[in-house]
């Protein structure tokens, strides 16, 4: 099969490999479109520093079923499926407490093990789930992992409600859709982005407001009056975003760091007592949010914005302008026909 590989030389390379085969409670997928995360760069970054080894990319995956193994039950060959990439072990701790997100001992397809920037891949029979015969692939693929992960951040973890208010700090591809599930779930949304573009985006997705980072204190300041902002998800993940986000929240409020970062922040006793606030981290995200956002797709009260597709030999010129912020929203890479 054709795949992509990032290479330890820091190079994105598209070789020739083996089709995989499945165990006996797998089953593998042909991958009709795979949707382009900016986690997919730093995964290339830390392939080229020696901390991870060559990998094939790709976590947000939708395909046809091309093989099951000899115990799989509930699939059949030729159906159409969206791929959770995690692949929970199913007994630890975490996985007892349905928190599958966080297992102990299983993998993730495009981190430790192959992704979807590939012809065929292999998933557990029990991490695949439908794709709707009405949603088209290309804006399926995204809801793997922005799609579920930002349901995760506003509702699971953020709860966000009726008449909240929710800034969302980067209106990239999890962002807008962290501002369309806000909005289903009733609230206000601030969007913040420094690219006018993605703004513009924030607003076609739904939000109330979408101003660059020097005006977003006036701008949440005119949507909250005197009560303050009831959910701040941070997509960023530096110490200035950080910052941007604690100053803004109000009394009660929740603050969702999704983004990963190494700059050290601080918060005081006051703002987890006195002011009643939370502040949470979201990693990842479980079946039930992927069953979720499909639905919702579903239903028409979210759709994924994808604004560049192209065949699997560009991944290496689609992550370069992702890199370069050339990007709103999500790109999408087709192994085989751009029209599947």
């Amino acid at each position: 099969m054709r795949a992509i590989r990032f290479e330890a030389d820091g190079s994105v390379k598209l070789v020739q490999l083996p089709n995989p085969q499945s165990g006996p409670e797998d089953v593998v997928v042909q991958v009709l479109a795979a949707g382009v995360c900016h986690t997919d760069l730093h995964l290339l970054d830390e392939v080229k520093a020696g901390e991870r080894q060559p990998l094939i990319p790709g976590h947000e995956i939708v395909g046809r079923v091309s093989e099951i193994g000899a115990d799989v039950y509930a699939s059949s060959v030729g159906d159409r499926v969206v791929v959770h990439f995690e692949q929970p072990c199913g007994q630890c701790r975490q996985c007892r407490r349905k928190r599958t997100n966080l297992c102990e001992k299983g993998h993730s397809l495009g981190f430790d093990a192959p992704g979807g920037y590939a012809e065929f891949v292999v998933a557990k029979q029990n991490t695949i789930l439908p794709l709707p015969p009405n949603l088209d692939p290309a804006v399926a693929a995204p809801l793997g992992c922005s799609g579920a992960t930002a349901y995760r951040s506003v509702v699971a973890l953020g709860q966000a409600d009726e008449d909240d208010l929710v800034i969302v700090i980067g209106a990239g591809g999890v962002g807008l859709s962290a501002i369309q599930i806000a909005r289903v779930q009733g609230a206000r949304v601030l969007a913040i982005d420094p690219r006018e573009e993605a703004r513009k985006a924030a607003l076609d997705s739904g939000a109330q407001a979408a101003v660059p980072p020097q005006e977003a204190e006036a701008a949440a300041r005119d949507l909250a009056a005197d009560t303050g902002v009831d959910l701040v998800i941070d997509l960023v993940g530096t110490r200035t975003t950080f910052n941007l986000g604690r100053s803004l929240l109000g009394f009660g409020g929740r603050f969702v760091a999704m983004a990963p970062g190494t700059e050290s922040v601080s918060i005081t006793a006051d703002d987890l007592v006195d002011g009643g606030k939370a502040y949470l981290g979201s990693y990842s995200s479980t079946m039930a949010d992927l069953a979720r956002v499909i639905a919702l797709v579903e239903a028409g009260r979210l759709q994924p914005v994808v604004t560049r597709k192209g065949p699997l030999e560009d991944a290496a010129e689609v992550l370069g302008d992702l890199q370069a912020g050339r990007i709103v929203g999500r790109a999408v890479l087709f192994p085989g026909p751009m029209n599947p």
